[in-house]
Formats: structure tokens, C-alpha cells, sequence
């Protein structure tokens, strides 16, 4: 049992330390703690590993109470620390201060283990590695009594091996001077000089955790580190689990939680991101084992999207999605709703109402959904009049950050912003253009896609995507340099399924200039285009697609009206795009634009 990276409980009482034992100390009798804190008052001469006297309260005190026990002693011969119970559940805090890069911290670890077994688990060799301790040394307790025991050592970096291992030992070679040799002769092999590691309190240290369950693991922590370097989160490390389905209680299996917890407290993090959405009752229970900071990959888009949202709408949007998300996590959340904090994770036009209670953020939900009703009124009166003028509509999909709006820039001459980062777009963004043809479209750049999206998110921003849905065209950009292109073609391609888009599909290959060939699979069946957006290769072969796959394919030309043949006006109102209108002396001139039925009709009218 180690308790790596926390605090210690140490109050001032009559003018001395008070020293509180840490850990699971429930149900143990004032008696048997006065004992345990007794081990405080213990000296370990500077050349012995451990003495006799603790050896022997240590045997007894684990059998009495059938828990581990751990004691953390410096190289001046001072017990730091005392704890009881299941791993991970008490900190160090003077371990952030003795962290080095170089060399050992100065401090070993010394733990028994019920039932007789000294052997040193993967677990307590992690903690050696991971906080570079002088040691990490097991005693297995059977009946009372000193049976074995085993102590580990980091090696220098030239050695084969990284760790040795010792053991079994007899309670006198435990006691030797021989393993304080050891621990002195690394140390002097391993440092060079002394970089102690520093460690920002306000940074968002944090480690990602995933499962493995279709083989697909890595690739989705991958993506999931994006999404947090997105959110300004510094990724330390990584953990992945083989499981076929997730645990109920704790997604990753208790030990594995418990493995976790180890991690986090070695290397001094405060953020544990899951790559799926975990259930309230989960939160709860790994907030129980770990002890820091929560939150899953819903949690985390949502975090960036509350970052990203701009107009009225978005936010609104995000809001909407953030309060749908906790409601049912009040609870399961415990103290991270219980304040206002910040931090990824609670931030965002919601992070008020995380001190309201259920009713009045469900009211909360109704104001803001009769809110967005009245945008989506709104966007359909511009759809309609759009509709009427008949403009066709190309919108750009694709997974976030394949170059969607590096493309409506290169094509439309805009400066929609342009950042190496997931969901850099959020809100709608139109921009006319005219193609070579003469014919105006309307290019819409829409919200990227993401594997595992939200549900809520979808939810909330079916206006955006209802740009999609409504399109003429779609424009498919995908990230051609990509090494999961596959998958990220059919994350999009099923969403725009389940949006029910049966429209032309042009499937745009992006960032063609960073990758040496096209290998794509299977022929495509779809119209494509390969292109670079930000060299602005490839456009003009992409713009012809766009003409020739239009539904709509309209035409500017320039009529001229006799005043007797005034009934046609209308036709031109209503069915064209009027760019110019001016009375001659031998009728009414129109520069416009019509649809091919509209051109048909008033072919005739038409000047060469």
C-alpha cells in the first residue's frame, strides 16, 4: 500500500506535533492508532535499512488489524509517514519537493503484507520507478511474525536491468547495512547533476484512460489527446485496459483504479480523463480510489466547445448540452459541483448553475430550449428565403480538423480562423462565391465531427447540422494525411446517416501536399477531389465537381422585357435572383440569375 502525493494530516496541539496516521484507519480503536502514531517517535540509525523494534510493531500491528501498513523513513533515519489501509487513499506532499530527474528522492518505503507473501507485486515496483524512491521494501506477515521479506532498487542507466531485486531476506539481512550500501552506490551511479522537477499547481496534469476493446484503443486515446492538448490539459501519460466490457462500478476494474491511483499520486497529477462517458455511479466510485479531479470525453468536448462557442446561439447550445449532462450527475459528481471552480471540465456559460439544485436547472433547460426554438424560427425564415431565390446551398462536413475551413477560406477569400486544433469552427459560417459558370452558391463551413460525439451535443446542435441536412451539396473533407482516415470517413459518413442526408456527396481529400501518394483503398464510387487548402492545389478541378453535381444549375444571363410582355415580370421576382433592374426606352432590363426551367421559359428575352 503506497500513499503517493497528497497530504499529510499533522495538527499542533499543546505546543508538539499531533500526528495523525493516514489511510483506512475505520473501526481501528484509539489504542491501536496511539500505537501506529507511535512508530513516529522511532529513530532508524542513518546505516541500517530498518531496525529490530519496527520490524517487530509492524508484525504485530498487521496481524491485530488484518490491514497493510505502510512507513515512508529518510536517509537521516526519520519516519515521514505512517498509513494504513488500501492503496493510493493518503499523499506526500513533501514528495513534490524531492522529485528529481536525476536521481533518488531520499525516502523508502517499507510495507507489510497479511498472509506471509513478501514478494514485491508490479504495483510496488511502479512506485519505485515512478517516484524514484530509495527503495521499496515488503515484509510478509504471517502469524504475527517476520516470514520474508523483499526490497527492490532502481539501477543506474547503463545497467541491463532497471531494477533489482532482493529476496528473500531474513529479518537480520532486512536489518543489514548491506541494503543502505545499495542505496547509496545507485544514487551516487545514478546522478549527474541534480534537475529537480517543477510542477506548476495551476497546470492541468493529466493522464487518460481508455478501454481496449475492438483492438481500436490507441487510436482513440490518440484523438483523445488532441481533444485535451485542445483544452489546454498536459497530457503525462496513458492507460489502457483489455477488457471485452467496461466495469459497472468503475469502468476500468477496481484494480486496475487502484493501479491508477498510483499513477496519478507518482506523477503529481490532478486530472483523470476517461475516453467514453462514465455513469454517475462510476464518477463516484473512482473519485473514492483516486482522490483527484474526473471527468470523461463528454465532459471534455463540452469543455471545449464552451471555450469555442461564439454567437448567441452557441452558447445557448452548449449550455443547453452542459445542463443535460450533469443533471443526472449531481450526485455522482460530489464535490466537483459542489463549487465554482474552474479547471477543464467546469467551465463554460453553465458553470453558474452547478450551485442550483435539479429543479431550477431543469427550468433553467426549459428557458434555454424555448430560447433556441426561436433562433431555429429564425434560420428557417433565411432557409426559406433562400429557397426562394433559389441559391444553392454547398456545406462542408467532414471529422474536426480535416481542413474545412482552411478550404472555405482558400475558395470563398475569407479569414475564417484557421487553428491546428479540434473544433477550431463551431457556428455556422456562410460565405458566397461565384463559380467560373457565373452561377452564385452559398459554401457553408458547419461543425466538425468526432467519434463518440455526445448525444446531447448532437441534440443541442441539430440547427448547425440542420445546415447539412438542407444542403444541395456536401462537401466530405477529409484529412488525407490522416493514419485513421478509414475511420474517420465512416464516423462522419454514418452521422450523416442517422441526420437522414441523401444528398451528392464529394468526397474532398485535403492536405494532399504533406503525404507522398494517394493510397486510398478500394476505388471510390463517389465524386472526388484531391486537393491542398492551404497550397491551393487541386481547386479548380474541386470547383468544376461543384458545378457539374449542383442540382441546381442556374444561370446569369441578361433579358430584356418589352413593356408589352409586362406579365412575365413576375416569373423573374419570383424565381430569379435579381443582381440588376433598370427601364429602357424599348423595355425593362434585368441582369439575373435563373434556374433552368426559368431559363427556358425566358429564353427568348434573353440578349446575345
Amino acid at each position: 500500500m503506497y500513499n503517493l502525493g497528497g497530504v499529510s494530516g499533522i495538527s499542533l496541539k499543546g505546543g508538539r506535533d499531533t500526528v495523525m496516521v493516514q489511510g483506512n484507519t475505520d473501526g481501528l480503536s484509539k489504542a491501536t492508532i496511539a500505537e501506529l502514531e507511535s512508530l513516529f517517535d522511532i529513530m532508524v540509525p542513518k546505516d541500517e535499512f530498518c531496525t529490530r523494534e519496527i520490524i517487530e510493531k509492524l508484525c504485530r500491528l498487521t496481524t491485530a488489524i488484518n490491514r497493510e501498513i505502510s512507513i515512508y523513513i529518510e536517509r537521516g533515519g526519520k519516519i515521514l509517514d505512517v498509513s494504513v489501509g488500501d492503496i493510493g487513499q493518503v499523499a506526500l506532499p513533501y514528495m513534490r519537493t524531492r522529485r528529481s530527474k536525476t536521481r533518488l528522492n531520499g525516502i523508502r518505503c517499507i510495507h507489510t503484507h497479511p498472509g506471509g507473501n513478501g514478494t514485491l507485486s508490479r504495483v510496488d515496483l511502479n512506485a519505485l520507478t515512478s517516484m524514484r524512491l530509495d527503495s521499496i521494501a515488503a515484509i510478509g506477515v504471517f502469524d504475527g511474525k517476520f516470514n520474508q521479506g523483499y526490497a527492490a532498487f532502481i539501477n543506474p542507466p547503463e545497467s541491463e536491468q532497471e531494477i533489482t531485486i532482493l529476496g528473500p531476506l531474513s529479518r537480520i539481512e532486512f536489518c543489514h547495512k548491506e541494503l543502505m550500501e545499495y542505496i547509496y552506490e545507485r544514487d551516487k551511479a545514478i546522478q549527474h547533476r541534480d534537475m529537480v522537477e517543477v510542477v506548476d499547481d495551476k497546470e492541468e496534469r493529466a493522464i487518460l484512460v481508455g478501454l481496449d476493446i475492438y483492438g481500436e484503443g490507441a487510436a482513440s486515446l490518440e484523438e483523445l489527446e488532441q481533444l485535451a492538448h485542445t483544452a489546454g490539459a498536459v497530457v503525462v501519460s496513458k492507460l489502457t485496459q483489455n477488457r471485452r466490457v467496461p466495469d459497472t462500478a468503475t469502468y476500468i476494474g477496481k484494480g486496475k483504479a487502484e493501479e491508477l491511483a498510483l499513477l496519478c499520486r507518482a506523477h503529481n497529477l490532478n486530472l483523470v480523463i476517461f475516453d467514453d462517458e462514465l455513469s454517475p455511479s462510476q464518477i463516484r466510485n473512482l473519485s473514492d480510489i483516486i482522490g483527484i479531479r474526473i471527468i470523461d470525453r463528454t465532459a471534455l468536448i463540452l469543455d471545449i466547445f464552451a471555450r469555442r462557442a461564439v454567437s448567441r446561439e452557441g452558447k445557448l447550445q452548449v449550455e443547453l448540452a452542459q445542463l443535460k449532462y450533469r443533471l443526472p450527475r449531481l450526485m455522482g459528481m460530489g464535490v466537483m459541483l459542489s463549487r465554482l471552480g474552474g479547471g477543464i471540465g467546469t467551465r463554460g456559460p453553465g458553470e453558474k448553475k452547478l450551485e442550483t439544485d435539479r429543479r431550477h436547472i431543469r427550468r433553467r433547460i426549459g428557458e434555454i430550449e424555448r430560447d433556441l426554438n426561436k433562433v431555429r424560427d429564425r434560420r428557417q425564415a433565411l432557409r426559406e428565403r433562400r429557397e426562394k431565390n433559389r441559391i444553392p446551398v454547398v456545406a462542408l462536413v467532414g471529422y474536426t480538423n480535416a481542413g474545412k475551413s482552411s478550404l472555405m477560406n482558400a475558395l470563398s477569400g475569407s479569414s475564417v480562423l484557421v487553428e491546428n486544433k479540434l473544433f477550431a469552427t463551431l457556428d455556422p459560417i456562410h460565405r458566397g462565391i461565384i463559380l467560373p459558370n457565373g452561377q452564385e452558391i452559398l459554401l457553408v463551413d458547419t461543425v466538425g465531427f468526432i467519434n463518440k460525439l455526445p448525444h446531447d451535443l448532437i441534440e443541442a446542435f441539430k440547427s448547425t447540422l440542420e445546415e447539412a441536412v438542407y444542403a444541395d451539396l456536401l462537401l466530405h473533407v477529409v484529412d488525407a494525411s490522416s493514419p485513421n482516415l478509414e475511420e474517420q470517413m465512416s464516423v462522419v459518413e454514418n452521422l450523416l446517416d442517422a441526420l437522414g442526408c441523401g444528398q451528392t456527396i464529394i468526397t474532398v481529400y485535403n492536405k494532399m501536399d504533406i503525404i507522398e501518394e494517394k493510397v486510398f483503398g478500394a476505388p471510390v464510387k463517389k465524386p472526388t477531389a484531391y486537393i491542398s487548402a492551404m497550397e491551393k492545389t487541386g481547386l479548380d478541378d474541386l470547383v468544376d465537381l461543384i458545378a457539374e453535381n449542383l442540382p441546381i444549375k442556374r444561370r446569369r444571363v441578361e433579358l430584356l422585357i418589352p413593356y408589352e410582355d409586362g406579365h412575365v415580370l413576375s416569373q423573374i421576382h419570383d424565381q430569379g435572383q435579381i443582381f440588376k433592374e433598370e427601364y429602357r426606352g424599348d423595355g425593362i432590363y434585368f441582369f439575373a440569375e435563373l434556374d433552368p426551367a426559368s431559363y427556358g421559359r425566358l429564353i427568348k428575352y434573353e440578349i446575345k
